[in-house]
């Protein structure tokens, strides 16, 4: 018996321990199943037609605590808020904070700044907000007038960043790979649109479909919050102690 169980106990002992590594990636796997949006998700997924629709700006915030990315940003009024009913009124002057998504936390609202109506209290903003935050992202496009804008600054520092509001705004720091693998196109400084350009404006509708692209390879593309399940998890609303026209 007991030569038995010395030659047998290794390999007893190696299929538990293989089977207890195999439950728990299993349970983490369903853990995080909601959690994460993959490139390939993002690109069959942005253009289908659906009743979700991507906010016109928004932040990324690498974090896992939306309460303390609230708090930190100094946003007033705070409440928790499902997801569903946070989106289901984009236009109020308040910004929704999600519930993490693969290690980022999205800020969406109005009250977040344009860069068509000032830019440098657009890039003041989004400084302040990297200082109290580390690594933040800024996404904006509109649609109907072509501006658009992505940026990424790590406690302050800018490490990349570029706007379009008619003309090049700001245009900071070398392109990234993912600014390459979606083939998004900057203009140089005094490049101002042109009503005529055709290619010019092919080019600037261009930029402003990718985004979310660019969003999903940066960090994440807010479609992930069209998933039923996900629109069901908590996130936080709350108010800047000022309106963004009131940052200048």
């Amino acid at each position: 018996m007991m030569t038995t169980f010395l030659i047998l106990g290794p390999f007893v002992f190696v299929w538990a321990v293989a089977a207890l590594f195999y439950a728990l990636g299993r349970r983490r796997a369903r853990h995080v199943r909601l959690d994460e949006i993959t490139f390939a998700r993002s690109v069959r997924q942005r253009l289908v037609p659906s009743v979700f629709s991507r906010p016109r700006t928004w932040l990324s915030v690498r974090s896992r605590n939306p309460e303390d990315v609230a708090r930190s940003m100094g946003l007033g009024d705070l409440y928790p808020c499902a997801c569903a009913e946070a989106l289901a009124d984009p236009n109020t002057e308040r910004l929704f904070v999600s519930p993490p998504v693969n290690g980022w936390v999205v800020v969406m609202g109005w009250q977040l700044p344009d860069p068509g109506e000032d830019i440098d209290a657009c890039y003041r903003f989004l400084a302040d907000m990297s200082e109290r935050l580390g690594h933040v992202q800024y996404f904006h496009g509109n649609p109907a007038l072509g501006h658009h804008a992505w940026a990424k600054l790590i406690e302050r520092k800018v490490i990349r960043a570029y706007a379009w509001t008619g003309e090049t705004a700001w245009n900071q720091g070398k392109p990234t790979i993912g600014e390459e693998k979606t083939d998004m196109c900057c203009f140089e400084y005094l490049a101002a649109g042109n009503e005529e350009s055709y290619q010019q404006w092919e080019i600037v509708g261009a930029n402003v479909d990718r985004l979310p692209v660019l969003a999903s390879i940066w960090s994440v593309d807010p479609v992930v919050f069209s998933d039923p399940v996900m629109r069901m998890k908590q996130g936080w609303v709350g108010r800047l102690p000022v309106r963004r026209s009131e940052m200048n």
